[in-house]
């Protein structure tokens, strides 16, 4: 029987899946070791594809504006120069205007060219040498990280609970934690079916946006957001479509399962349990039917998910380190880390140590995977780089049932992921299935020790993961229930440190400009700076030896090198004595 009904939304009654958990909440008898089998890797491209007239630019804000005709101009000398010398005579912006008071201060830009020979390329560089962007590359096409499942016979979630030990330790991990609804995941893929009979009580809500009535309510600049936002197609309806990869196989389901991985509904007598059991899904589709996954639309679900305050980004897809790659997901990273998400990707199917990005960037979880036997998936990248290692072969998740399969997808998925024709759960391969399961502990970690910052949260996934020794270096294998149960080393350093008052802006917002005021409870080496919402330095106040006491320090609203900076969010960093305090500066037009 074919899955039914494209976005009409006509949903499958499902049959409960037996789920074997070591907590008394759940029973099922125990489930025979997974066999090996060969596996038909889909590796990672060895080059990325892109739009052949189109350069996606992230710049601060006022770097770069439209001008007539839609022309893009810049008051930056050297970058108006390069829009010129580039050809570069077209533009549209990608994101929209943050909500009044959120922590963003970059746009992102599609920037085009109508000249025959025009070279992205080149184009992206010659902006970059400029120094007055973040990031440009051409817009690229990335792939998805999954491949075809080894075992499909496997009738479990072995990699919930299993006694043979490959598996995270979730039942124990659940005893103490099990998530909270202001935990919010966001999955940027291919979409997420929102009406699954195991995710559409997990769904994320814009609560600031009435469905269905046309208007946008929260002014962020997108019309019925409810649920999350369709950055491939341009529309409010975050749920897959279909989507044929290159060898013709329809992957868009792909978002479904990685969303059942991370965040399933749990003990709910129906389907899976999902990693994070309480958190939220904030379905971001980034996939376009024709076009697939773009620069253009990831910048575009980076800034909304920034926007609207996820808590975990998880990001299963991703390429080489083509020109401008891995300086376009550095900056959005940067982002999304200093607006508080933790970004977790995927490392990879190559089978080999060539870094993939998003994973392969500064500030991001990298994750390795693991199979049934407790060793490296043979298709998994490995490396210095990769930060911790999850189960991702044989995983058992949800998939889409929204839209028609192909009678071919069908019994494609009936004999190889061992789909029954007519639930939607079947088993699928792929360090992109490792990917949200790392990010529904990381979800778990967050609602456990709230206060601890996306980069205290890595480090505790990190730091408390088992020490396995696998062929290649993968890291620790994640271990939820220490990630859980252990206290981070650094709420301890935090409260041996002497406290800091916090920064005050006066006043408050600043217009235009103002002073920033503390009080040193002791005489030390001292510093004051203010970061944007990407986590850059625009000015250092104070630096050197203070006394103890109060202060008063101006600010002009100038960054370092003298120029006035735009309106927005900025933070200011107070370091001394070994402790540190930071504070939210609003800054204004006079």
């Amino acid at each position: 029987m074919p899955l039914t009904s494209a976005r009409r939304g006509h949903v499958l009654t499902s049959v409960a899946i037996a789920v074997a958990l070591a907590l008394p909440l759940f029973s099922a008898p125990a489930a025979a070791a997974p066999a090996p089998r060969p596996l038909a890797v889909r590796a990672t491209p060895r080059a990325l594809r892109y739009a052949p007239n189109e350069v996606v630019v992230i710049a601060k804000n006022e770097v770069l504006e439209t001008g007539a005709g839609a022309r893009p101009k810049s008051a930056r000398a050297a970058l108006a120069r390069a829009l010129t010398a580039q050809g570069l005579d077209r533009s549209r912006r990608v994101d929209r205007d943050p909500p009044i008071g959120a922590a963003r201060s970059e746009r992102v830009w599609v920037l085009s060219s109508r000249e025959p020979g025009f070279d992205p390329v080149a184009a992206s560089e010659a902006l970059r040498r400029t120094g007055e962007v973040l990031a440009a590359s051409p817009n690229y096409r990335f792939g998805l990280f999954f491949t075809e499942p080894s075992d499909a016979y496997l009738s479990y979630q072995w990699y919930v609970d299993d006694p043979n030990g490959a598996n995270i330790h979730l039942p124990n991990a659940w005893d103490t934690a099990r998530g909270d609804t202001s935990v919010t995941i966001a999955i940027i893929d291919t979409g997420v079916d929102t009406g699954h009979p195991d995710l559409a009580s997990k769904i994320w809500h814009n609560r600031g946006e009435t469905p269905g009535n046309g208007i946008d309510d929260d002014g962020n600049g997108y019309v019925d957001d409810w649920q999350g936002w369709d950055f491939g197609v341009g529309d409010n309806d975050p749920n897959p479509e279909y989507t044929s990869d290159p060898s013709g196989l329809d992957v868009g389901f792909h978002g479904t399962f990685c969303a059942g991985i991370a965040a399933a509904a749990t003990n709910n007598g129906d389907g899976i349990a999902g990693a994070g059991w309480s958190c939220r899904i904030m379905p971001l589709k980034v996939a376009h039917p024709d076009s697939g996954i773009t620069s253009e639309a990831i910048a575009g679900a980076f800034a909304y998910a920034v926007d609207q305050h996820a808590s975990v980004i998880s990001m299963s897809f991703g390429g080489p380190g083509d020109p401008g790659v891995p300086q376009f997901f550095q900056a959005l990273v940067d982002m999304a880390v200093f607006g508080g998400a933790v970004c977790v990707a995927a490392a990879g199917n190559d089978g080999s140590s060539v870094k993939a990005y998003p994973a392969a960037c500064d500030r991001v979880l990298a994750v390795a995977a693991t199979d049934g036997a407790n060793l490296r998936a043979s298709f998994s990248n490995w490396g210095n780089w990769v930060d911790v290692a999850a189960p991702g072969a044989s995983m058992w998740s949800t998939i889409c049932r929204n839209y028609t399969f192909t009678d071919l997808d069908q019994l494609y998925y009936e004999f190889l992921f061992n789909w029954d024709s007519f639930n939607p759960y079947m088993y699928g391969d792929g360090t992109s299935f490792a990917c949200p399961l790392t990010a529904g502990v990381c979800g778990l970690v967050r609602a456990r020790f709230p206060s601890l910052t996306p980069e205290l949260v890595m480090q505790q996934v990190i730091a408390t993961g088992d020490a396995v020794a696998y062929d290649h270096p993968i890291g620790p294998k994640v271990n939820a229930q220490r990630a859980v149960t252990q206290a981070p080393a650094a709420v301890a350093v935090d409260v041996a440190a002497p406290a800091l008052p916090r920064v005050v802006a006066v006043p408050n917002p600043l217009r235009g400009a103002g002073e920033l005021r503390f009080a040193l409870p002791a005489a030390a080496r001292a510093r004051l700076a203010l970061y944007d919402a990407s986590g850059r330095r625009v000015r250092t106040l104070v630096e050197g030896s203070l006394s103890a006491g109060s202060r008063a320090i101006a600010w002009d609203g100038k960054d370092d090198r003298g120029a006035r900076v735009g309106a927005g969010v900025y933070f200011a960093q107070l370091t001394a004595g070994g402790a540190e305090v930071r504070s939210k500066v609003v800054l204004i037009r006079p």
